[in-house]
């Protein structure tokens, strides 16, 4: 009860009255506009323009799910063709999260602006900011033409390469090696800024999708012979405990495995794998002397490559588990499901409905196993609903989240040179962190 007096023509009034107290609870500003439509004011677009993107945007997604720091900004993302969109709450977060990426993998920023609204009363506006990444179109195991007229390729110009490593920069490594000189000397680290300069001049040779299986037969070092022929078997690399560099010059000895039983036909190529290989192992390489070329890579031969380089007749790539499948079947069951279903005839409308409905699914699943990929939670990192996390089996976001980091890790087991390559990344960024945080201790100490 609430007691109200007054004065009146010196007339004293009291009454007493009953109020009612009606408490609302409101968020606060952050929290409001997460919870609004169209919340984002700047857009990170992740791109790789090639045919096989997925295999150059793995390890940027191994990246991003073993950094929780980066994912916490994220709104939501967004498949694309050819990369993911992510969007941010500020421009701050997104170039943050733009510098990192371009620490994993080399690439391009550009920033753009746009105008959505102002208000000329109170001289404000809403600018939504986009940041397009363009990763560099090379992948670890492809094969690269370096032109004639190429810069910053250094002793590589005018012949055929192999991508080695792609991190912060590629490493490249010629096909066709001299044995007068070590690995180091015939390799060579091309950045962004050096390949956009000059991105004619490079161009894509043969991707992965070439590769074939070989079979190795004899290897001999070209630098230590005697030492590998008196028996000593510590010249095979084990890992950084073991005591050998990964890359040595070899004469090696190879065959197909589809020939065996077929014909005695083999091969002897110089290869940078020395270390690696041993009689009977299994390797991937390209094999170019029965290699179909398109017109686009025979040209490139004959024009961007210089006259005195030497063409292998194969090149090989690395070692692989004697097992191992390197062929990936994805939806095998759901295919062979859908080829046993009869239904009735449908018309063209229901037909284009279905089209637009598998679409649209296909497109959900894509988004939910990338998401996961990433680490990405509905709970914790991302403002998404539970139905977009949902998967093809119905699975919930957490068990989506479960198969996924349990196909990657797997993935990274089978694939060790993925693995030197994730924790090659890890390395740099540990230690670009821990140069940031002196240069910010000596600032505070300065200061």
């Amino acid at each position: 009860m609430l007691t109200i007096k007054a004065d009146i023509n010196d007339v004293s009034i009291q009454q007493r009255i009953k109020v009612e107290f009606i408490v609302r609870w409101k968020e606060c500003p952050d929290c409001t506009k997460e919870a609004r439509q169209s919340t984002w004011s700047a857009i990170v677009q992740l791109r790789q323009k090639r045919d096989d993107s997925r295999k150059g945007l793995l390890i940027l997604e191994l990246a991003i799910a073993r950094n929780a720091l980066m994912r916490k900004h994220i709104l939501s993302v967004q498949t694309k063709k050819a990369g993911f969109d992510f969007y941010f709450p500020t421009p701050d977060k997104a170039r943050h999260f733009t510098q990192y990426l371009s620490k994993v993998a080399p690439m391009r920023i550009k920033t753009t602006q746009s105008l959505v609204s102002e208000d000329k009363t109170n001289n404000t506006a809403n600018i939504r900011h986009t940041l397009a990444c363009e990763m560099v179109p090379l992948c670890r195991d492809d094969l690269v033409v370096i032109g004639k007229q190429a810069k910053g390729a250094g002793k590589l110009t005018g012949k055929l390469c192999l991508v080695l490593r792609v991190s912060s920069a590629v490493r490249l490594i010629t096909v066709s090696p001299s044995r007068e000189f070590d690995v180091a000397s015939q390799c060579t680290e091309l950045h962004s800024d050096t390949y956009w300069r000059g991105e004619s001049s490079y161009r894509l040779f043969l991707s992965s999708r070439r590769l074939v299986r070989f079979v190795v037969l004899d290897v001999e070092l070209c630098d230590e012979r005697d030492r590998y022929n008196s028996g000593d078997s510590n010249q095979v690399y084990e890992g950084p405990q073991s005591g050998v560099s990964k890359y040595a010059l070899a004469d090696v000895e190879v065959a197909r495995e589809t020939d065996f039983g077929v014909n005695d036909e083999t091969f002897m190529c110089v290869t940078h794998l020395g270390h690696l290989l041993s009689p009977g192992d299994v390797v991937l390489g390209y094999d170019l002397a029965s290699t179909v070329l398109s017109s686009e890579a025979e040209w490139s031969i004959e024009n961007d490559v210089t006259s005195n380089f030497v063409m292998p007749d194969i090149v090989l790539v690395k070692k692989i588990k004697g097992g191992q499948d390197q062929s990936r079947v994805e939806g095998g069951d759901d295919s062979a499901e859908s080829k046993h279903k009869k239904g009735k005839a449908k018309s063209s409308g229901s037909k284009k409905r279905d089209r637009r409905m598998k679409k649209e699914e296909q497109k959900q699943q894509k988004l939910a196993a990338a998401a996961a990929r990433m680490g990405l939670n509905t709970d914790e990192d991302v403002y998404f609903d539970e139905d977009d996390f949902i998967d093809g089996e119905g699975n919930t976001i957490s068990e989506a989240v479960r198969k996924e980091n349990e196909k990657f890790e797997k993935e990274v087991e089978m694939d060790e040179d993925l693995a030197d390559d994730l924790a090659l990344v890890e390395a740099e960024l540990r230690e670009q962190s821990f140069s940031d945080n002196e240069d910010d201790e000596s600032e505070k100490v300065d200061a």
